[in-house]
Formats: C-alpha cells, sequence, structure tokens
C-alpha cells in the first residue's frame, strides 16, 4: 500500500506530453530513493533521486516533478554534509515550483524555509537570515496559525542568526515574536515541525 501511495503521488505530478517510459522509470527510482532515505541509506538515496531527476528531464515531465526530486536531492545532500549542493538543489526546486505554481505561491514557503534552515544548521548565518527574509513573507502567518510551536523554535533560530550577523536589534524583536508564539502553546513541548523544517547534522558545520 505505501508503494502505491508513493507511485500516485508522484505521478499526479507529471504533464500530459510526459514520455510514459520514462514516467515509470523516474517513478520506480523516486520510490527507491525514498525507501533508502528510511533506512539511512543516503548515497543510495543520491544516486536514486539523482536518477529520477535526470529521467523526469528528458521525459519532459514537468517543474513540478522535477522541483519534488530536487527537494528531495537537497535534503539528502544536506544530511551527507555536502552544503553547496544542497543549496543549489534547494534553490532549483524552487525555481521549478515557480514556474509550475507561480513566484508567490504559498506551496514555495516549505523549501524556501528549509533552503533557509540548512543555511542556518550548517553555519552559513548570512545566507540563513537572507533566506528566512525570503521565506517568511510565503507563509509565515500560515505557519504560526497551523504549528505555533515551530514556528516560535524557526523564530529562535532567526533571531540567532540575526544576532550572529550583527543585527541584535532585530534578533531582540524576532525572539519577542517567538515568546508571543510559544505563549499560545502553553506547556506543550516546543519543537519543530519534522514534515516541514528538518534539522541537519550539526558535524556539517
Amino acid at each position: 500500500m505505501k508503494r502505491k501511495s508513493l507511485l500516485l503521488v508522484f505521478a499526479l505530478l507529471i504533464s500530459g506530453c510526459a514520455n510514459p517510459i520514462n514516467q515509470r522509470t523516474a517513478n520506480n527510482y523516486f520510490i527507491e530513493g525514498e525507501s533508502a532515505m528510511q533506512q539511512g541509506n543516503l548515497p543510495h538515496a543520491r544516486e536514486m533521486f539523482s536518477r529520477a531527476l535526470i529521467n523526469a528531464r528528458i521525459g519532459h515531465l514537468g517543474p513540478e516533478a522535477e522541483g519534488q526530486v530536487l527537494a528531495k536531492l537537497g535534503r539528502v545532500y544536506g544530511n551527507m554534509c555536502q552544503p553547496d549542493d544542497a543549496e543549489k538543489a534547494f534553490s532549483e526546486s524552487i525555481s521549478q515550483y515557480s514556474k509550475a505554481y507561480g513566484e508567490n505561491s504559498t506551496r514555495l514557503f516549505p523549501l524556501k524555509l528549509e533552503l533557509a534552515q540548512h543555511a542556518y544548521d550548517v553555519g552559513r548565518y548570512e545566507k540563513a537570515v537572507t533566506y528566512f527574509d525570503q521565506a517568511f513573507p510565503f507563509g509565515a502567518e500560515m505557519f504560526e496559525q497551523a504549528d505555533p510551536a515551530g514556528y516560535s523554535a524557526v523564530m529562535k533560530d532567526y533571531a540567532d542568526a540575526l544576532s550572529k550577523t550583527g543585527k541584535a536589534e532585530q534578533a531582540k524583536a524576532v525572539l519577542a515574536k517567538a515568546s508571543t508564539s510559544e505563549s499560545k502553546v502553553g506547556s506543550a513541548k516546543v519543537s519543530k515541525n519534522s514534515a516541514e523544517y528538518v534539522r541537519y547534522p550539526t558535524q556539517c558545520k
């Protein structure tokens, strides 16, 4: 059932003019990449998603399909401590989703936020500030309403990045927002939403 579900999710992204052979091949590689990620086999996941991307491109599967695979590659690269490759993959994923849904779509928010998260986690604080600034207009309010605890944790990272780049006053203002959001969840544990905000290994710094 899980295998079928993954296949359908990816297949729904395919445009009408897609090459069916490349579509099936890309689906298979994508599913294998997901399985490898779940098992912690990052080198194999990287290989499978890379092959899925090749087939998505030569099969003309469309920008959303390419964007989805690129996002997976970005996450794999990030966890393999290949920050330049991760940043490139996330940026290309955002570009493809922009083509599919428009530059102002809220669908871009999770990707933009993860790009910022990655930059922060690997110690690229200047870039993290830039990417957080670019992400928040696309869905910060929606994120806070849906997950105030996760939003608070994100804002604390943003504030820390601001502080580390000499923007102390801005950092204070952001921390105030984090505290306000945190108060909405009372005694609930403040933690990032694993579905949208994934911590990258500290050894990648």
